[in-house]
C-alpha cells in the first residue's frame, strides 16, 4: 500500500490489479473495489444491473473505473455520464485506472457540488435529446460519501419513478380544438398570434423565455408547460428560444413534439450556420419565398410560404378627434427605423478591414435591389476570395451588415424623393441627423395606440421595404390598407399574388417615380380613396392573422396527426 493523495490510497489486489482505499468523513475507511479481483467484481455487478440500453446512463462514483469500462462494453451505443465527487479519485483513475480507455466513450462530471452536478446531468440529458435516465450507483462510493451521492441518487430516482419520459410523449392533434404553446420571447408578433388563435376557437398558452437563460432552465419550463397543458405543437417567431447547439431541437425530437417557426426576418442570418436545429419535428414558415431553397438545402423537410398579415381589430378605420388631426395630419408620411443603430451594431461584428467592402456592396445593393448573391458577382476577384475565406458565422455577419447598411441607404433615398412635399417622418431620433431641412421628423409611434391613428390621418403613406426581403412585403403593406389608408409602396414580387397591383395598392419600381405618383394621388382624392377601400377589402378577406394562423394549424395537423 502506498499513499497518493491525503485520505486516498492505491491498494494492490491479489489479482495484481489496483483498488482504492478512502477515508470517510466519519473517520472509517472503505475499499471501493474488491481486494481480490476488481475486474471480476465489475463484471458481476454489471450482470445484475437491469437496463435495456436505451436512454442516458448516469454512473455515480468512478473509483478506478472498472465498472464503467464494463458498462461501456455491454452498452456500446448508450450515452454514459459518470459523476465523481473527488477530483483526486478522477486523477488516479486517469493514471492507474480505466479512464484512458473511456475518454471517447464516456463524459465525466467531476468535483462539482451536488446541485451543480444535477444541472450538469440535465445538460447532458438535453444533449442526448432529453432521453430517459437510468442510474448505476457504485455502492461502495455512495456509502463512502453519502452526503454527496444520496441527494443526487434520490433526485434521479424520483425523476425515473414519475415516468417523466412517458408523460412527455402523447398523441397529438386528436381533438377538434388544437392546443398551441407559444414560446414568448417578447417579440411584438406574439400578441397578434395569441389573439388570432383564440379567435379561431383554439386554445393557446405562452411560455415566457428571457434572453441569456440557460438551456436547462428553458427546457425545464417547457417540460412543465407540456405536462400541464399538453400542447399539440409549439410555435415561435424567428426560432426564438432555440439554442445554437440544438439542445431544444433534440429535446422536441426525442419526445416527438412538433414545433413551427415563423420567420419574419432573414432565416439565413439567424439559422443558416446552426444545422443542429434541423429536425423532422421542426416546420419552417417563411414570410419570403426567396429563402425556401436555402432552408430546404439545410435539410428542413417542411418549408412553407406564409406572408405577414394584420390585426384587423387594431388597424381599422377610425373617426379622428381634433387633437388626433392636430398631432398626426399629414399629406405624406413614412413610419420606420432609420437603420442607423442597427447598422452600427451589425458593423461591430465585422472586421474593420471589411468595412470598405460593406460600404461598396451596400451601395450596389441599395441602387440595384438585386439578390445578395448577385451583388457578390459584381465585386472583384480578390474581394470575392476574401469573402469565401470567411467562416460561416463571419459571412453571415458580413451579409447582415451589408443588408442593414443597404436598407439605410435605400430608405433614405426614397424619403429624399419626398422633400417637395414636406413629409412627416416618424421613427428613431437618427432621422434628424440624416435629413436636412424640408422634412418633419417626428417621434417613434406606439404600434398599437398611435400608429393606426397616423395611418388614418396621413393622406399618402409611403413604404420602402427592407432589403433583406427579396420578394416579400412588410407589415405596412397590410396595416395601412386595414386602416382604410392609402399605400404607396415599392414593387415586390409577392404583391402580385397578394393584391391587385394598381387597383388595391399602388407601387413604384424606381424611387424617381415617387414624386409624380404622390402628386397625382394628392390631387385625386377619389382615386386615392377608391384604392384604399379596395385594399382594405382584400386585407379583410385574405390577409389577417386569423388567416395565417389557420394555415399554420392546418399544415401542422396534416403533418403530425
Amino acid at each position: 500500500m502506498f499513499a497518493i493523495f491525503n485520505n486516498i490510497s492505491l491498494v494492490e489486489t491479489k489479482s495484481s490489479n489496483l483498488s482504492l482505499r478512502v477515508k470517510c468523513n466519519d473517520g472509517s475507511e472503505k475499499v471501493l473495489h474488491s481486494l481480490y479481483d476488481p475486474e471480476a467484481e465489475a463484471r458481476a455487478i454489471v450482470d445484475t444491473f437491469q437496463f435495456d440500453g436505451r436512454g442516458l446512463l448516469v454512473v455515480l462514483g468512478l473509483g478506478l473505473g472498472y465498472h464503467v469500462f464494463e458498462l461501456s462494453q455491454r452498452f456500446e451505443s448508450t450515452d454514459i455520464v459518470v459523476v465523481e465527487a473527488i477530483p483526486e479519485i478522477y486523477e488516479l483513475a486517469k493514471e492507474h485506472g480505466k479512464v484512458s480507455e473511456l475518454v471517447d466513450k464516456v463524459r465525466f462530471i467531476v468535483g462539482l457540488p451536488a446541485d451543480e452536478a444535477l444541472k450538469a446531468i440535465t445538460r447532458e440529458q438535453m444533449k442526448a435529446g432529453m432521453a430517459p435516465l437510468a442510474v448505476f450507483p457504485l455502492s461502495s462510493a455512495v456509502s463512502a460519501f453519502p452526503h454527496y451521492y444520496h441527494p443526487i441518487l434520490t433526485t434521479l430516482k424520483n425523476t425515473i419513478s414519475v415516468r417523466l419520459w412517458e408523460r412527455l410523449k402523447y398523441p397529438k392533434f386528436k381533438d377538434d380544438v388544437i392546443k398551441v404553446a407559444i414560446i414568448d420571447f417578447g417579440y411584438f408578433l406574439t400578441r397578434e398570434i395569441e389573439r388570432a388563435i383564440k379567435r379561431l376557437g383554439q386554445r393557446v398558452e405562452k411560455v415566457p423565455i428571457r434572453k441569456g437563460e440557460d438551456g436547462e432552465v428553458i427546457v425545464s419550463r417547457l417540460m412543465k408547460k407540456i405536462l400541464e397543458f399538453k400542447p399539440d405543437f409549439f410555435l415561435t417567431i424567428n426560432h426564438l428560444g432555440f439554442d445554437e447547439e440544438g439542445a431544444l431541437t433534440s429535446f422536441f425530437k426525442s419526445i416527438e413534439m412538433p414545433a413551427a417557426s415563423w420567420y419574419v426576418d432573414s432565416p439565413n442570418i439567424i439559422i443558416r450556420g446552426f444545422d443542429k436545429n434541423v429536425s423532422p419535428y421542426i416546420s419552417i414558415f417563411l414570410w419570403d419565398k426567396w429563402y425556401i431553397k436555402d432552408m430546404e438545402a439545410m435539410g428542413f423537410e417542411e418549408v412553407a410560404y406564409l406572408p405577414l398579415a394584420t390585426d384587423e381589430e387594431v388597424f381599422m378605420p377610425m373617426k379622428l378627434s381634433p387633437l388626433d388631426i392636430k398631432r398626426y395630419d399629414a399629406d405624406v408620411g413614412f413610419v420606420g427605423n432609420s437603420m442607423v443603430k442597427p447598422t452600427m451594431e451589425k458593423l461591430e461584428k465585422v472586421s474593420t478591414e471589411l468595412h470598405p467592402l460593406v460600404e461598396k456592396m451596400a451601395q450596389l445593393l441599395s441602387s440595384s435591389r438585386m439578390p445578395f448573391d448577385e451583388v457578390l458577382k459584381a465585386i472583384d476577384e480578390d474581394e470575392l476570395k476574401r469573402v469565401k475565406s470567411l467562416t460561416v458565422q463571419e459571412r453571415l455577419d458580413l451579409e447582415a451588415a451589408i443588408l442593414w447598411s443597404a436598407t439605410l441607404l435605400y430608405r433614405l433615398s426614397c424619403i429624399e424623393a419626398l422633400k417637395d412635399f414636406n413629409p412627416c417622418i416618424h421613427g428613431d431620433k437618427d432621422w434628424k441627423k440624416l435629413l436636412g431641412n424640408g422634412y418633419r421628423p417626428g417621434h417613434s409611434l406606439n404600434y398599437y395606440k398611435e400608429l393606426p391613428v397616423f395611418y388614418n390621418a396621413c393622406k399618402v403613406n409611403l413604404n420602402a421595404t427592407s432589403l433583406q426581403m427579396g420578394q416579400a412585403v412588410n407589415q405596412r403593406v397590410f396595416d395601412v390598407p386595414a386602416c382604410g389608408g392609402f399605400l404607396l409602396t415599392d414593387h415586390q414580387e409577392a404583391l402580385e399574388e397578394l393584391f391587385e397591383v394598381g387597383e388595391e395598392v399602388i407601387t413604384y419600381k424606381d424611387k424617381d417615380e415617387i414624386p409624380e405618383l404622390v402628386r397625382f394621388y394628392l390631387r385625386n382624392r377619389d382615386a386615392r380613396k377608391a384604392s384604399a377601400r379596395r385594399g382594405r377589402q382584400r386585407v379583410l378577406r385574405e390577409h389577417t392573422y386569423k388567416h395565417r394562423l389557420k394555415s399554420i394549424i392546418q399544415l401542422m395537423r396534416e403533418r403530425y396527426k
